[in-house]
């Protein structure tokens, strides 16, 4: 029972249109993982036993009393208790998998249901393409989803209006963030991949590769850069510690086919188009090159910024525009920092960070990045087993441009490594 109950908890792990208030990490998953988290505690009093990985859960109990020293000046709790909260989740979202992982089979079974699950996430991600740039556009996912016209229970929203001078508008998929949307997105098509490879898909190299390529397709549609660099780097990752276990041709053949499905949903996308609804793709695409170009332009002073698109969007990088602040606020409170979430409520734009160090650095100080080093290291060290550690490798990526310590991603992926003293290879896929 608690393996299906876990199985039904990965199906729904991305899925983050649907959340309660605005209580960061409060999904719908946490139902199920309320449940099996309870059940194991349970089952752990009777037997006088700790349920979970015991080293990793004093590595974690030590980030909490790290976190907690750095308790902030009233007024700013609720922000903190929030995060502190996210950080619980977190944890039990990686113990609970480490714990159901140890049957035998549910490595293969959990595979089966993320490509299942990535499946579902390529259809839903055309379907809202295709209607927010030619089939009326935002109004249109807002009145399906309920934000206009009627409620549906709990649903917010898919997409997501930004840079709104002209409209820009990104999919976010399964999440009511473009950038964490992505995130999911990139380790749901990695760990597809692995369990396409290892023999869990449809059963057919081309047809798994053009599935997974659509799920390319909507990360693109994202139009979150770190989304975009952490796919390339997470392919180039599966390409390099699959080399030795498989047949070249077995991985040529998914990727070919993903990459073939990709350009061809990307021109059906630009083919359905229409002028002033929705967001302009080739404007999009544009201008988030522009961006890119302007923030290499600003760290290595090569060449000059661009003036394009100044009188059509925003172009400000609010995340650079307050890494000196977070900086600050490190070096005033070196030692504890100034409370999680107390840089977001006081810096002058009302904004993360966007960087997992800085964030670390200035709301929890020294004792915040040993500890979390410490947990880090702990489940470097504990965990094993190819799968996993692709899954937290990829997990790991965005955390230069994303504070993704407070979201499930990374534990997920973390509940996999540490589990996989289970053999989670791909070397003999199964008939």
């Amino acid at each position: 029972m608690r393996q299906r109950l876990f199985l039904a908890m990965v199906v729904v792990l991305p899925l983050h249109t649907v959340y309660l208030s605005a209580w960061i990490s409060w999904k719908p998953f946490m139902v199920l993982l309320g449940v099996l988290a309870g059940w194991d505690l349970i089952e752990g009093l009777l037997h006088w036993r700790w349920p979970w990985h015991p080293r990793v859960s004093l590595a974690f109990l030590a980030l909490l009393v790290a976190v907690a020293i750095g308790w902030p000046s009233p007024g700013l709790h609720e922000r903190f208790i929030r995060l502190t909260l996210a950080l619980v989740v977190g944890f039990l979202v990686l113990a609970v998998t480490e714990r159901r992982l140890r049957f035998p089979g549910m490595g293969d079974r959990t595979l089966r249901v993320i490509f299942w699950t990535a499946a579902a996430m390529a259809l839903t991600g055309l379907v809202f393409s295709i209607l927010l740039l030619g089939l009326g556009g935002n109004e249109v996912i807002d009145y399906l989803t309920g934000s206009r016209g009627y409620d549906l229970p709990f649903l917010d929203k898919v997409g997501k209006p930004a840079y709104l001078l002209s409209g820009f508008l990104a999919l976010s998929n399964w999440h009511q963030d473009p950038g964490y949307g992505a995130a999911w997105t990139v380790l749901w098509a990695t760990l597809g991949l692995l369990a396409s490879l290892r023999g869990l898909g449809t059963g057919k190299a081309v047809l798994d590769g053009a599935i997974l390529g659509v799920l390319w397709a909507s990360v693109v549609m994202v139009f979150s850069r770190t989304g975009w660099l952490a796919l390339l780097i997470a392919v180039i990752v599966v390409i390099v510690t699959t080399r030795r276990q498989l047949r070249p041709r077995e991985l040529a053949k998914r990727l070919g086919a993903a990459a073939a499905a990709l350009v061809m949903t990307i021109a059906l996308l630009f083919a359905v188009d229409v002028e002033g609804v929705g967001g302009e793709l080739p404007l999009q695409f544009a201008f988030r090159l522009r961006q890119g170009w302007d923030l290499v332009a600003s760290i290595t002073g090569l060449f000059e910024s661009s003036a394009a698109f100044e009188d059509q969007f925003n172009v400000s990088e609010q995340r650079a525009d307050v890494w000196p602040e977070y900086f600050g606020l490190f070096l005033d409170n070196p030692l504890t920092g100034v409370g999680l979430g107390v840089g977001w409520e006081t810096n002058s734009v009302g904004q993360e960070p966007h960087n997992l160090f800085l964030e670390l650095g200035a709301e929890t100080g020294v004792l915040g990045l040993v500890a979390f080093a410490v947990l880090l290291g702990t489940i470097v060290r504990t965990g094993g087993g190819l799968i996993g550690a692709v899954a937290l490798a990829v997990s790991l990526l965005p955390v230069m441009t994303q504070t993704v310590l407070f979201e499930p991603t990374w534990w997920f992926a973390a509940g996999l490594f540490v589990a996989g003293r289970e053999s989670l290879g791909i070397a003999h896929p199964p008939p």
